[in-house]
């Protein structure tokens, strides 16, 4: 008889243990599988994220990280995303069509759409049009034809849109600030040298920007009022009326007082984005929509507002990547884009 050292296991006893084990991995392995399955299962349901630069998911950092090759995939970190968080496994998916440098005109676009709305609107996505891409093509649509689109195909696949959120205006603004710019560089260029808007260049600009708000701030609203009408009346339009929530990201002020407490950037920004804010939110409440504000928390005009805008915002980066600079930047920096997601959460729900 062959001596034994420790344990020794009979053969078929061994061969029922090794058995064994592989119907436990075997188990093992289908749960696994599962649970993976559940992960990825297909999507039952549609988040629309519509609007600018900030439903993209822009930052001057990224774009200049990433130039020449500009994938929508860099772009992930917005509050578009931030807001999705893990959804995805309870099988929301996102459909991003934010498109940087987006104002309310473009955002109609000069197609049918505006035309059946008989305003002149304005060239879809620029950006788009430069060569750059986006996270979701429109075509030769405009990005409120292409949501149209979206909402009538994903409600009859099965994936209806249960959230849409959107953010526009801002860019409305910087539009009117460079022709404000354009025109007092031609009065100062001129004859006389010299512009109606104020004794210095930066004054001038100041006042001229101040002196277009009404009409600004009304074309801002007026195209919002639009906007939100062809979304919750799509049927009008060939499309189908979305019911379901709508989030309105109000706009936060990047001109505030971003290195010294009470010293804004551009005098006055802060209660004149207040103002808007206040309007827009009425247009927004009169379609059932809901609002988001960030203005208190990233401009709370105390001894805090340095602080919070250049955390949240790139105002503040003086950094370079690729040989160009990063900032001064009016996008949010990560941190700023999960405030806003945040934030979204918590006046309009998940």
């Amino acid at each position: 008889m062959q001596a034994t050292n420790g344990f020794s296991v009979p053969l078929l006893s061994r061969n029922r243990l090794i058995g064994c084990a592989m119907a436990v991995m075997l188990v093992l392995s289908a749960l696994a599988f599962a649970s993976s399955a559940r992960a990825e299962e297909a999507p039952s349901q549609t988040y629309l994220a519509l609007g600018d630069s900030l439903a993209f998911g822009y930052s001057q950092q990224l774009f200049n990280e990433n130039f020449p090759t500009e994938s929508p995939t860099a772009f992930e970190h917005g509050y578009t995303n931030d807001y999705l968080g893990n959804r995805t496994k309870e099988g929301v998916q996102l459909t991003n069509k934010g498109c940087p440098g987006e104002t309310t005109d473009s955002l109609i676009g000069n197609g049918p759409l505006a035309a059946a709305l008989k305003i002149p609107g304005e060239s879809t996505c620029a950006y788009h049009k430069a060569g750059l891409p986006l996270h979701s093509e429109y075509g030769g649509k405009s990005q409120l034809e292409s949501a149209l689109e979206t909402i009538a195909v994903d409600a009859a696949s099965g994936t209806p849109v249960t959230k849409l959120s959107l953010d526009i205006g801002a860019n409305d603004i910087f539009r009117s600030e460079r022709a404000c710019k354009a025109e007092v560089k031609a009065e100062l260029e001129g004859p006389e040298h010299k512009s109606k808007y104020g004794s210095t260049p930066e004054e001038a600009v100041q006042n001229c920007v101040k002196a277009h708000i009404p009409e600004t701030y009304q074309h801002i609203v007026e195209n919002t009022g639009r906007i939100l009408f062809v979304i919750r009346n799509g049927s009008t339009f060939g499309g189908v009326n979305y019911t379901g929530p709508i989030i309105f990201l109000e706009l936060y002020d990047s001109s505030g007082a971003v290195f010294t407490p009470g010293v804004e950037l551009f005098p006055g920004s802060v209660e004149a984005v207040g103002v808007l804010n206040r309007e827009q939110g009425k247009v927004v409440t009169s379609f059932a929509g809901c609002t988001t504000n960030p203005l208190p928390t990233f401009n709370p005009q105390n001894k805090q507002e340095p602080e919070r805008l250049q955390l949240y915002t790139n105002m503040a980066n003086f950094t370079e990547s690729n040989g160009k600079k990063n900032g001064p930047d009016i996008h949010p920096t990560p941190v700023g884009y999960e405030k806003l997601a945040a934030l979204m959460g918590k006046e309009c729900g998940k």
